[in-house]
Formats: structure tokens, sequence, C-alpha cells
């Protein structure tokens, strides 16, 4: 199994685990943009930087469970998903359905993006860099953003030489995937 089989593995897994709640009550799903907005402290000044979404097309950069993507489409934009993991997708679709928005989802590599050349005039990626390789990812994202658009990554791990250390040096759980 390579990488990316193994990531879409796991995080398939990940998705399917928190599905066992919300597929009984979708309703689990509904939420208000500030639940996801002031869940950290750093995401509400960091979403403030993609400006203003209204008519713009917006890419949820490896959207894991569609929040990103329902405030972006709240916010009148027109959203696509896209994840590695299908059970994500589903669980950002049901998201999108509950709160009443709609969302494209497509189930795609972030290394080879299935969309035209200067797609999207907004991007949105959540702890999703570090899962890649950045070179590969980057021209793909260079690729799909129109010109005067704006990317906005939040990566919580990215580069820290204490993180890098431990990955190749101690034993944790869940050191199997990136």
């Amino acid at each position: 199994m390579d990488r990316v089989d193994r990531e879409r593995h796991f995080h398939d897994e990940q998705a399917a685990a928190r599905a066992t709640s919300w597929s009984v009550d979708p309703q689990q799903l509904r939420f208000q943009d500030d639940e996801f907005l002031d869940h950290e402290t750093w995401v509400r000044p960091a979403w403030n930087r993609l400006g203003p979404l209204n008519g713009r097309r917006f890419l949820d950069y490896g959207c894991g469970h569609g929040m990103a993507a329902v405030v972006a489409a709240r916010q009148g934009a027109v959203v696509t998903a896209m994840d590695l993991s299908h059970a994500y997708l589903r669980e950002t679709a049901e998201r999108a359905k509950v709160n009443g928005v709609r969302v494209e989802c497509i189930q795609a590599d972030a290394h080879v993006l299935p969309f035209a050349d200067a797609s999207f005039d907004a991007i949105w990626g959540h702890a999703v860099l570090h899962h890649l390789d950045l070179h590969r990812a980057g021209r793909e994202l260079r690729r799909v953003m129109r010109r005067g658009g704006v990317a906005v990554f939040c990566e919580p791990w990215g580069g820290n030489p204490w993180l890098e250390f431990a990955r190749k040096y101690l034993p944790y759980p869940g050191k199997d995937r990136t």
C-alpha cells in the first residue's frame, strides 16, 4: 500500500467511526458558523483573510468533516469540497444537506487536482499540507487558483523540528500515517 492509499484508508476509517453517531441522527451535523469559526482562537482571523466570499468560487482543500465548506456556502460562495477520503466526503455532503446549503463534493488526490486551470478565487486548507508533497501540491494549487485569488492554510504541525524528531525516532500510536 503506498502513502496515498494509507492516507485514504486512515481517513476513511476515521470518518467511518464518526459516522456511527451522525448516521443515526443526521441533525447532529447541524451547527452555527461561530461553532466552526471560534472553535480555536486562530480560525476566525485566518478565515477573515479569505475576504468576502459571496459569488466567489471556493475550494475546501482536504475538507474533512466539511464545516468550512458549509460556512463558505452560507457566506455565498460557490463551494467545491475536495478530499482523498470518500467517507469524509459523505459526511460533508450530509452536513451540507442538513444545514441547507449546496456543496459539490469531489474525491481527489491533492497532488493531481481534477479542476481546470484558474478554477478558484479562494482556497481554504486546514491541517492538510503536512500530509502532502508540498512541491507537487503547490504546483497544483497555483494552477487552479485564479489570478488575484487567495489561499489560506492553517497548519498546526508542518515543519516542527520536535515533531520531525518524534516521527523518526519515537514510537507512538498512529505513527503509520503522516
